[in-house]
């Protein structure tokens, strides 16, 4: 009987240690949607689908085209519910968040801010982690209860090395320039850099020939699609840009 459970045991470890396992990461980046387009911009989101691939979708940067209010930001990113969102036109005054706010170096004692995310599938465990710009609060009248914190280097060690520890595999989601990135990332654990500074950036690997580095603008008609592929042990990735059109009412 003992032999009967070892061999099993043995079965189950060789076949997981050859199964594949696959995430895709969409990301929508600076996509200054038309918020009168909301229920359209859902549908489509809703319908980015894979059979056999589960799908993550993620928002960062500007979420709409023109200058709004805090409370039609929120109310877009309710309504959409993407997995994660790190906006850049939303100043903290409107409280009804119900989306999942990600970022890493601002504190608010009234709105539910989350500092990291671990994604996990059956054989992955992804980690991510949003670092803002300083511009961020000197271009803008954040709100009173808000609190930034500037050592973005040391911020972005913390994170990154607790989610190493957790996971297999970093994302650092960032408004930063890719020069700062490429500092920030030069002796920490991140697998990924994925961008949301307004400016459309090379996709390369960085300095330290670890860290792949990714930018898109979704206001040019295409997201980011990170296809995360785990087989034999390993993780691979690969980036596509895939069009995104809302079209018209």
């Amino acid at each position: 009987m003992k032999k009967l459970i070892v061999i099993v045991f043995m079965i189950g470890f060789v076949a997981g240690s050859f199964a594949e396992d696959y995430l895709d990461m969409n990301f929508f980046i600076e996509p200054k949607f038309n918020f009168e387009k909301t229920n359209l911009i859902n549908f489509h989101v809703k319908n980015i689908r894979n059979d056999s691939i589960r799908q993550i979708n993620i928002f960062a940067g500007r979420m709409l085209e023109n200058p709004r209010s805090d409370s039609l930001t929120v109310s877009f990113l309710n309504a959409v519910q993407p997995y994660l969102s790190s906006p850049v036109d939303y100043l903290y005054y409107e409280k009804d968040v119900k989306f999942k706010f990600l970022i890493s170096n601002i504190e608010s004692d009234s709105i539910p801010i989350i500092k990291n995310e671990i994604i996990k599938t059956d054989s992955m465990k992804i980690g991510i982690f949003s670092i803002y710009t300083p511009d961020f609060v000197v271009k803008n009248d954040i709100a009173t209860h808000t609190e930034f914190d500037f050592n973005i280097f040391d911020i972005a060690k913390k994170q990154a090395e607790y989610l190493a520890k957790r996971t297999d595999y970093v994302i650092m989601l960032s408004s930063l320039s890719k020069f700062i990135d490429n500092d920030v990332v030069k002796n920490i654990p991140v697998d990924a850099v994925v961008s949301f500074d307004y400016q459309k950036k090379t996709n390369s690997i960085l300095s330290n020939h670890l860290t792949e580095f990714y930018s898109i603008l979704t206001n040019q008609g295409r997201y980011g699609k990170l296809r995360l592929i785990y087989k034999d042990g390993k993780i691979k990735e690969k980036w596509q840009e895939i069009e995104f059109d809302v079209g018209s009412d």
